[in-house]
């Protein structure tokens, strides 16, 4: 593998021994170039209310963490993120302003299948696996799993292809839960393309605008609204596509696949 792939491995591995070596219970992860709607706040609030049903907490019991116990990853920042395809359980935020409209989402392999659902509905679900690390939470017992099977035993692909495969081999009992449309994504910034990855090099253009992927309400593009307190000035990327929402997102649950 080429040198620069090698140090991105070494980054992740680096973060999962820092959460062995100190003893966390869990850590969220986000790779340099990550960016997030401004209301990443109020969305893992309801990611965890999520995460806790496709887990199996049973009601009225409070879990060791908010997310629900007996995860080993979440993947919250991805290019691609498939569900488990004999698992039809689906947790779905209806009337969600962040979530990226139909015509704008980008993606670079597997998805869940979305025609059952209108423009402003994100799901939940257990994952068979990924493309790239934008963003991901590890437990203690994840990053333990991934340290043995990524760097102790032998290993030579990718680090986001290997965290693929550690949820995709079921046999590892590698527990994996995700988001679609996801909640972080890659920001592309102003001036040269060149500096938009250590990876991969494409072609050098000068941008005048950054922007980033599939975020409706980009925390980067809008870091000095937020510093002034302006609240009321956050600029969405698509003015006019992302209807405002008068109603509360609904959280619903599904147990079986969609008709």
């Amino acid at each position: 593998m080429r040198d620069n792939i090698v140090g991105c491995w070494r980054s992740h591995m680096q973060a999962a021994h820092n959460i062995v070596n100190n003893r966390l219970s869990s850590a969220l992860i986000f790779e340099d170039d990550a960016d997030w709607d401004v209301s990443f706040r109020s969305q893992l609030l309801n990611f965890a209310t999520g995460s806790q049903w496709l887990l199996d907490t049973p009601s009225g019991m409070t879990p060791h963490s908010p997310y629900g116990d007996d995860w080993d990853l979440l993947w919250l920042g991805h290019c691609a993120l498939a569900p488990i395809e004999t698992d039809p359980r689906r947790v779905l935020f209806e009337n969600d302003p962040s979530t990226t409209p139909f015509s704008h989402r980008f993606n670079l392999g597997k998805i869940p299948d979305m025609s059952h659902y209108d423009n402003t509905t994100r799901i939940m679900y257990a994952s068979d696996g990924g493309t790239c690390l934008y963003a991901y939470a590890l437990s203690y017992r994840g990053a333990q799993k991934i340290l043995f099977h990524l760097s102790m035993s032998y290993y030579h692909r990718p680090v986001d292809f290997g965290i693929h495969d550690m949820c995709n081999d079921h046999s590892r009992n590698f527990r994996c839960i995700g988001v679609f449309p996801q909640m972080v994504d890659s920001h592309r910034g102003a001036g040269s393309s060149s500096k938009d990855s250590d990876i991969s090099k494409g072609e050098e253009q000068d941008r005048k605008k950054g922007f980033s992927y599939n975020i409706v309400r980009s925390t980067r593009l809008n870091v000095g609204h937020l510093i002034e307190g302006k609240m009321d000035e956050v600029e969405s990327q698509w003015p006019g596509e992302v209807p405002e929402m008068e109603d509360d997102i609904k959280i619903s649950f599904r147990e079986t696949f969609e008709n």
